[in-house]
Order: C-alpha cells, then sequence, then structure tokens
C-alpha cells in the first residue's frame, strides 16, 4: 500500500468480528487500487478482533463506547484523511481485487454523483431469508438513482466534500444510510450501483433473519436462476487458501506396541492430507520432540499442569493455540486427532475442512453411528431410556458417538473460548466400527494389533 496521502480512507465499524476481519481485511490489502487507508471504529469488542486487526497496517483505531450507526462512522471519517470515503461492513468480504477501483471509478468527472454502492452476495451458507432479500435487493444492472434514495453502507464510498455537507444523522439508531440517500437526493444528487463492486456478505440486510417456508422457496428458485453469482465463497476462505493448524497433544511417552508406533502412523496419515498448513506436537517427553523434529513438525512444550491425566482437553488446545500465535501462525481452526485412534478414512481431514468452510460450521467432527439401545444414569440413580428403544431399525433415530480423536475441526474464535464444539456443529458419520478402536486399557493391544495387521493386508491388496 502507498504510503502517500491517501485517496480512499475505508472505514469498517467494528464489534466483535473475530470470525471475519481478517478476511475482510486481507481481501481489502490484496486490491489493485492501493492508495488508500484504512480506519477501524470498534465498540469495545470482548473477542479477539482487536488482536487481529493489529496484524494488519490500519491507520488508527476509535474506539466508541455507545454504537450509533451515523455517528461511529462520522467519529471514524474525522480521523481519515482520503479524498473518498469508503464505508465496508467488518463483515463483508470483497469478492475480488478490483472492488475498490470500481467503486472508485464512477467520480472521474461527474460532480452529480454523491455516492456509489456496490452488490452484496451471499455465502453457499447464508440463511433462506437473507439469500432472497440479498438476491432480490441487489441486481445485476448497473443503475443511476434519481429519485430512489436506497443506498446501504455495508459497501459504498462517497466523495469527501459531499459528506462534509451531508454528514451521516448521528441519532439514528439505524438506516443512516437511507435517511443520508434521501438528503442527497432531495438536493438534486444522483446515487449510483454498481453491481461489479461486490462484496460477500454473511447476515444480509436484517441479521440473520428468520427463514420461512416461503423464504426457502424463493432462495432455492433464484439459486438456479443467478446460481453463476452465488453458492461459492470468498478466496481466502476456500479450504485451499485458508490456514489450518492440526494440534496433536500427548502426554507422557507415546506408545509403541510390537514394534507399531502409534504417534509416527498418525503422522503419516497427516501427510496426506491436503489442506493443513501447519502441525504441532504438543508434549513433554523428549522422544516425542525427537519424532517431531525428524518429522519437520514443531513442538509446543506441555507445561507442568497441563500434565495431569485428568486435564481438559479444550484447556489443552487453548494453550496450544496461544502458543501458535506467538509463532506469527494464525489459523482459521484448528484440527485435532488423537494418534492412539489407528484407523481413520482416507481424506477425512479435508473432508471435515470442506464441511466446516462451505458450510459455515463453527466445529465438525466425525461420528460412529450407533442403532443401539442406551439408558443413562442421572444423578438421583435413575436411569433414563436415550434415543428410540425397541423400535425397528429403518424407524430409529441413530445416536451418534462422538469420535473427536479420528477427526475434529473446530474454529479458532471457539477454541480461544475453551471449546471444542461450539455454535453450528457439523456431523461426519462413520459406519464402520474399525474407526472407533482406540489403545487404551479398555480395548486389549491384540484386538487393535490384529485389526492394524488386517487393515493393511487389505489396503495393499486394493
Amino acid at each position: 500500500m502507498s504510503i502517500k496521502k491517501p485517496i480512499v480512507s475505508v472505514i469498517l465499524r467494528t464489534f466483535n468480528e473475530e470470525r471475519w476481519i481478517a478476511h475482510s481485511l486481507n481481501a481489502i490489502f490484496t486490491q489493485e487500487f492501493d492508495n488508500f487507508e484504512i480506519i477501524i471504529v470498534d465498540n469495545n469488542s470482548s473477542d479477539h478482533t482487536l488482536e487481529i486487526v493489529k496484524r494488519f497496517p490500519i491507520k488508527k483505531i476509535v474506539m466508541i463506547d455507545k454504537f450509533l450507526p451515523g455517528k461511529a462512522l462520522n467519529d471514524g471519517i474525522r480521523e481519515s484523511s482520503g479524498e473518498f470515503i469508503v464505508c465496508i461492513s467488518a463483515h463483508c468480504i470483497p469478492k475480488d481485487k478490483y472492488w475498490l477501483k470500481n467503486l472508485h471509478k464512477h467520480f472521474s468527472g461527474n460532480k452529480k454523483y454523491a455516492g456509489v454502492y456496490g452488490r452484496q452476495l451471499p455465502l453457499s451458507y447464508t440463511s433462506d431469508a437473507d439469500k432472497r432479500d440479498l438476491l432480490i435487493t441487489f441486481g445485476q444492472d448497473q443503475k443511476i438513482q434519481v429519485k430512489d434514495y436506497f443506498f446501504h453502507n455495508a459497501n459504498s464510498m462517497i466523495p469527501r466534500d459531499i459528506w462534509e455537507k451531508f454528514p451521516f444523522e448521528e441519532t439514528a439508531t439505524n438506516i443512516e444510510d437511507r435517511i443520508w440517500g434521501k438528503s442527497v437526493i432531495d438536493a438534486g444528487y444522483q446515487i449510483v450501483y454498481d453491481p461489479e463492486a461486490s462484496v460477500y456478505h454473511y447476515h444480509g440486510l436484517h441479521q440473520h433473519a428468520q427463514s420461512s417456508p416461503r423464504a426457502k422457496g424463493i432462495a432455492k428458485i433464484l439459486n438456479k436462476i443467478d446460481k453463476e453469482s452465488i453458492g461459492d465463497l470468498p478466496k481466502s476462505l476456500k479450504p485451499q487458501n485458508a490456514n489450518f493448524s492440526v494440534v496433536l497433544p500427548v502426554l507422557g511417552q507415546h506408545s509403541v506396541v510390537k514394534g507399531i508406533d502409534f504417534l509416527q502412523r498418525a503422522i503419516d496419515n497427516l501427510g496426506e492430507v491436503e489442506y493443513i498448513n501447519n502441525i504441532y506436537v504438543v508434549t513433554n517427553d523428549e522422544l516425542v520432540k525427537k519424532i517431531a523434529k525428524k518429522n519437520d513438525i514443531q513442538v509446543i512444550d506441555r507445561p507442568k499442569y497441563m500434565q495431569d491425566p485428568n486435564i481438559r482437553l479444550e484447556e489443552v488446545l487453548k494453550y496450544a493455540l496461544l502458543r501458535i500465535e506467538e509463532f506469527d501462525d494464525f489459523p482459521e481452526a484448528i484440527v485435532y486427532i488423537n494418534y492412539l485412534y489407528p484407523f481413520r478414512p482416507t481424506n477425512l481431514i479435508d473432508e471435515l475442512i470442506v464441511e466446516l468452510q462451505y458450510k459455515g460450521l463453527d466445529s465438525v467432527f466425525s461420528s460412529f453411528v450407533d442403532y443401539g439401545n442406551y439408558w443413562e444414569e442421572d444423578a438421583n440413580g435413575d436411569f433414563i431410556k436415550v434415543g428410540d428403544i425397541l423400535e425397528p431399525r429403518e424407524n430409529k433415530h441413530p445416536l451418534h458417538r462422538a469420535l473427536y480423536g479420528v477427526g475434529c475441526v473446530t474454529l479458532s474464535h471457539a477454541i480461544r473460548k475453551g471449546n471444542l464444539t461450539l455454535g453450528k456443529i457439523g456431523i461426519l458419520p462413520l459406519d464402520n466400527l474399525l474407526y472407533s478402536l482406540r489403545l487404551d486399557k479398555e480395548t486389549p493391544n491384540e484386538i487393535i494389533l490384529s485389526a492394524i495387521k488386517t487393515f493393511e493386508k487389505n489396503k495393499n491388496n486394493v
């Protein structure tokens, strides 16, 4: 980005945007139009938003205590110096590197244009109601609005001299952009809509509106007739471009049985995964560290308090994530496996990552699909049935036995909160009991070794 006086000042309002802000900023900083500055207006975010923001060359962070949309924009603009002002939501991601250029091109020699706003596209997992509203509201034809005062600050640009005449209304609790649009239209200016200046916008116009059957039906039709514009992901969210780090905790000495090194077996399995960037072994054992070094894997020292066998896995993963970030590695999500599970399907980890990204999940893990009959004992010693009991198999709703150790992928924001599973959950079911086997006291070594021998024989015969 140029260090000369910026032509454009980009204003982003943030409040707990750690899920999206890095993707938004990455897309902005890779624009072909590079003469800009960025001002963040943050409403006391309590998550990791500001830590992420500080990884980028931001001009200034403006802190506010009470959020009013127009005032927040005005506060940011007052701290900026660009000839043109861009407003973009922190959870909007420019579609391509021409987004900023396409907004700016309309102001060359035309003083009648008060502002330009661009198209907003749904993500593949945007709700049906939001998808419907975005596709109906933001069409594919450019237009010049002479009477229509619709304007949208999730993706817009205005000249500074226009803002100085018509600042945003500071007392309005919402639609400050439409209020502004009415003012400039009434003053004889025009507004431009340019669909080529597109951004992806996860929740759309109405903040996660509920999807009715009617909205679902409309969205399904729009998916077909506008399929070239939707159903995709921003470049940085696609599995091949996002950052996924594996965390492989090892407690004490690792397990070797009859010459089979289970840790090395897991590492070899990870070598076949396409979408992971780095692998980290969490250990205090010197031999394990040597194995990691031999395989060019980074080691995170496991402190003494984490050597307690009763420590929660989530605490270990959270600790690992914080150490990983100290290495200037900022993963989109953490991939957790337990090396004591010797079997996992080919491509399982890649499939979990694809599920996470394309369905907008917070956590996704493998499970064993179980149609058995189960009872659980409550705190009073009473027994309660779980699931459908004594129903014909075809009528049963199966139980899913979570196999986190076979494969689990969780967004970093959830790991940072100390959760392996949080928010929107996905499950990738496995129907082979082999994948549920784990090397532990409950499963005799002979069973594991026999299964490995059979598995390897069958694999070699394929």
